[in-house]
């Protein structure tokens, strides 16, 4: 499929807008579930993934309780600790309260996609048409 650089600086937006959409104190609640949540599969204490990631424990306190944002060096050094890329932090898990509006956000974001891709795919096609004949 073809895609001049306009169209495809439209797809940053549709994740941006999925992410977005669901608000900061939302996605901030996630990320502090997901820590958490991941933390504990793996048998880490708050003070135990602190120091491997390299903060204090209060610091690990306040992420797991939504009461601070990380920086995006710190949301890779979890995300390597927690064996995640990064974004995975903020996917809300399917007992979130927030999968359901992920899911549905996601469905639309991908819908999008699809249409769109399709849209421009038939508008090369056309083009090609028109130069050959």
């Amino acid at each position: 499929m073809f895609l001049c650089f306009e169209h495809v600086a439209f797809y940053p937006f549709l994740f941006q807008h999925n992410l977005m959409s669901m608000g900061g104190k939302e996605l901030q609640n996630i990320l502090a579930d997901n820590i958490r949540n991941v933390r504990k599969e793996m048998g880490f204490s708050q003070a135990e993934l602190a120091e491997r990631v390299g903060i204090s424990s209060g610091y690990m306190c306040d992420l797991e309780r939504s009461k601070r944002w990380p920086s995006a060096k710190i949301i890779v050094q979890l995300a390597a600790v927690l064996k995640l890329e990064p974004f995975q932090l903020f996917l809300p898990s399917d007992s979130s309260p927030y999968f359901e509006k992920h899911k549905v956000l996601t469905s639309f974001t991908n819908e999008l996609k699809k249409s769109f891709g399709e849209i421009v795919e038939n508008l090369y096609d056309d083009m090609l048409r028109e130069k050959t004949e």
